[in-house]
């Protein structure tokens, strides 16, 4: 990911540069005017999307312009140019709503030339914040839509359209730029960026640290775990992969290198954590908001069939580090355990237990947002300023009050920016996703991923998990779930999948491109941290989480896994799966009680796929084949260990008679 523009929550506030004050300000302006919407319902729909979409472009182009070393620079001038441009597109479309919304209206000269304008400009903004492959990929689908029917003829021949009908789909409606990405970015995903924002800029990072800490810190490999955790946890509350590397691994990462990790194995654990954040509820990555209203149900129900998996992902880690850590016998490392603080603990919990609260209760996700931002506010000043009045010292209670409105400050902007990055992906995303069903693409590409998988669903999954990894190079999660469900979910609906399944499959597999070679941004982020070779912390971070790349099948074949069906089948499918993660991670890292040779390593692999064949045979065998081969190791193992023992008693009995003769 390009992070060449700075737009990602974590970086330094505008307003700690000289100068960047007024940009500050936009900032949480933006991130504010979303706070005041998920409370009074959003304005007209092309009112709100061209607010939302024109004002990240403008805001997008004049961090541009700041980041120029000199604010009269030729550069500097063309980007605040650009910046002026973009808010002018936005305006136009707010301006012209109602004339846009009649069916029968007709695009005059300007309209088009602002439409050009506005599909440039967020081309160039997308590659500028997001990198190359979302924009060529936009680039080829334009091309293909406006002149395809020249060039190509047959099954693939796009319809002829008129430029008129192009631009007014793509700009001039509430499709395209503006269309239905827009409207859940703008109406839900934008709440819960500025609530993470928020979260992060009032202290619940310090307070994960401390937890993880309580909950991992003891055992063989401890700072890994506290890793495990601590990623985890801030993966609830912030929903990128790549935030969550910088946010977290700069401090876990040398830690565990302190531990006795290598810097390889430890990035590698940071990235594999960090990418599964976005797949914990309560609040997941912005492509679940998504998946929400695609089907047509409450966030809540993709959150709860979310919610063990994400579990389970985290599982196969904290394995894994366990035993690699005994593989090099790490010891545990006196772990410390300072107090939780209370006045940032209580805002952090009330809050989302607040969200929570209102989510299982069928509130809308914007409002239960909102509500929980609110709380959070709220508790945050109670909690920060009572001491100081407590101790009816009006200079403390000043010193205090400039410190929490500075955090307070601090998250507007940081939400402010993340509200960028995501208005810019769905724009773009947006106008993809309405090429491909303009143009038929979408299903024509449908159908001939049905007829080459025919029959076979396994098939069709496999294809469906390559197609997923492939479109998620060089672009953010949501866009690789955007354009692979667009394509693949019609594809594993003819098998009678149901939907929820088959789009957390999609979802799934697009986390995990973010850890997949040759191109992942986590594992980039991570490598940068640690200063070690990319290659070397990519292939940690697959040997780590390479067994979870079976877990989305086993979601398919075990819907117990997305909490369908009974207790005690939810129950026997979470004990089968952990039981084949368990064989995953021990392949992987080479070690069961004792180190593993390479057929060691094959027959637990073997015994990991039984389990992934339908019916109670097959899973019956798994467990005892399992069973004998962890008997078998530590039996191996206790005699290993005996060995050393019994050479270390004779030899003195040796060194005694020698010495006698």
């Amino acid at each position: 990911m390009n992070d060449s523009t700075d737009l990602e929550p974590g970086h330094d506030a505008p307003e700690d540069q000289q100068g960047h004050l007024a940009l500050a300000l936009c900032f949480a302006a933006f991130a504010l005017f979303h706070i005041y919407t998920s409370f009074m319902g959003p304005f007209e729909p092309l009112v709100q999307r061209g607010l939302f979409i024109g004002g990240a472009m403008g805001l997008a182009y004049w961090s541009m312009a700041a980041k120029s070393k000199r604010a009269t620079s030729a550069q500097a001038m063309l980007f605040f140019a650009l910046a002026a441009c973009s808010l002018y597109t936005g305006l136009h479309v707010i301006m012209n709503s109602r004339t846009f919304m009649d069916i029968m209206n007709d695009l005059q000269w300007f309209d088009k030339f602002v439409a050009v304008m506005a599909i440039l400009l967020l081309l160039v903004a997308t590659q500028r914040i997001l990198g190359w492959a979302l924009p060529v990929l936009t680039v080829i689908a334009l091309l293909y839509y406006f002149w395809g029917h020249l060039a190509i003829s047959g099954l693939w021949q796009p319809p002829r359209v008129s430029p008129d009908t192009a631009l007014g789909m793509l700009y001039a409606s509430t499709s395209g730029i503006f269309g239905f990405m827009a409207d859940i970015g703008t109406g839900v995903i934008a709440i819960y960026v500025i609530f993470g924002a928020l979260l992060m800029a009032t202290g619940a990072g310090e307070v994960f640290v401390q937890l993880a800490n309580r909950l991992a810190g003891r055992g063989s490999g401890g700072a890994g775990k506290v890793t495990v955790v601590t990623s985890a946890l801030f993966g609830t509350v912030s929903g990128s992969a790549v935030a969550n590397v910088m946010a977290v691994g700069s401090v876990t990462i040398p830690t565990m290198r302190r531990a006795g990790y290598s810097k390889a194995f430890a990035a590698g654990v940071e990235a594999s954590a960090s990418a599964g954040g976005q797949i914990l509820p309560p609040i997941m990555g912005a492509g679940a908001f998504l998946m929400a209203e695609l089907l047509n149900i409450p966030y809540i129900d993709v959150a709860k069939a979310a919610a063990l998996p994400a579990l389970l992902y985290f599982t196969l880690i904290f394995i894994g580090v366990d035993l690699y850590a005994r593989k090099h016998h790490l010891a545990s490392m006196p772990m410390e355990k300072p107090p939780i603080e209370r006045d940032k603990a209580i805002p952090l919990a009330g809050s989302v237990a607040l969200l929570v609260y209102l989510l299982a209760n069928n509130y809308t996700p914007t409002f239960a947002g909102g509500m929980a931002t609110l709380m959070l506010l709220i508790l945050t000043i109670i909690f920060r300023l009572a001491p100081a009045l407590q101790g009816r010292g009006s200079s403390n209670l000043r010193q205090e009050s400039v410190i929490v409105f500075a955090q307070i400050g601090r998250g507007l902007v940081a939400g402010g920016k993340g509200l960028i990055m995501i208005a810019i992906l769905l724009g773009c995303a947006g106008m993809l996703t309405s090429i491909l069903g303009a143009s038929g693409l979408g299903v024509k590409v449908s159908g001939e991923l049905i007829g080459i998988a025919g029959n076979s669903l396994v098939l069709a999954l496999i294809m469906t998990a390559i197609l997923c990894i492939l479109l998620g190079m060089d672009v953010p999660t949501t866009a690789s779930y955007i354009l692979t469900a667009s394509v693949a979910a019609p594809v594993l609906s003819q098998f009678n999948l149901p939907p929820l399944t088959a789009h957390l499959f999609i979802f799934y597999f697009a986390i995990l491109s973010a850890i997949t070679p040759p191109v992942c941004a986590s594992v980039y982020a991570a490598a940068t941290i640690a200063r070690e070779s990319f290659w070397k912390v990519a292939q940690s971070a697959m040997i780590i989480a390479g067994g979870v790349y079976f877990l989305p099948f086993m979601m398919v074949y075990r819907p117990g896994l997305l909490l369908d069906g009974s207790l005690g089948e939810i129950i026997y499918a979470t004990i089968m799966t952990v039981a084949a993660l368990f064989c995953f991670a021990s392949a992987s890292i080479g070690y069961l009680s004792r180190a593993l040779n390479v057929w060691m390593r094959l027959a637990l692999i073997a015994i990991a796929g039984l389990f992934f064949m339908p019916g109670v045979i097959y899973d019956l065998t798994a467990c005892i084949l399992l069973i004998c081969f962890v008997v078998t190791m530590k039996t191996l193992a206790q005699r290993t260990s005996n060995l050393p023992a019994a050479a270390d008693v004779a030899l003195p009995e040796i060194s005694k008679e020698n010495r006698n003769g």
